[in-house]
């Protein structure tokens, strides 16, 4: 009888203490994706112009990630509303899931209109074939730019 209730108390005290992992903050990340490119297997210049909702904010970091595959990113150039534009050297090669580090925007103050991405794809369409090299998935992310309140 003893160690069935012991049993009965383990059994209890480990539903509790993994109902208490099930409560998480619903806190959104500040990071936007602003565009995903599919790379071809080449050197390529892909030009994306923002519209929706993501045209709508300012953005004061920017990162690159590679979602699938390898890619040689050269620079990113980032247009801006007020006519400005600011170029990118980024950290060039990239694998699959690897991510840039954050690269902080010289006109946080002026909405980005436009991304220009310079790459070259590693593989060609034979590998692709085989199902050895897929074809790169690029992705840009803009952090939003946190409004300031004063109290």
């Amino acid at each position: 009888m003893n160690t069935l209730l012991r049993c009965c108390g383990v059994i209890v005290l480990l539903f509790s203490l993994n109902s208490c992992g099930i409560v998480t903050t619903n806190k959104s990340s500040p990071w936007v994706r602003l565009t995903t490119q599919t790379a071809n297997f080449n050197t390529d210049n892909d030009n994306v112009t923002l519209d929706g909702l993501s045209a709508k904010k300012f953005y004061n970091h920017l990162r690159v990630t590679c979602a699938r595959g390898t890619v040689n990113i050269k620079k990113i150039k980032i247009n801006y509303e007020n006519g400005e534009f600011q170029q990118f050297r980024t950290a060039g090669l990239m694998t699959k899931d690897s991510i840039s580090p954050p690269q902080l925007l010289d006109y946080a103050d002026s909405k980005i209109t436009a991304i220009e991405i310079n790459y070259h794809s590693l593989g060609n369409k034979k590998l692709l074939t085989a199902g050895i090299t897929p074809k790169a998935i690029i992705e840009v992310w803009g952090k939003e730019q946190q409004p300031i309140v004063f109290s």
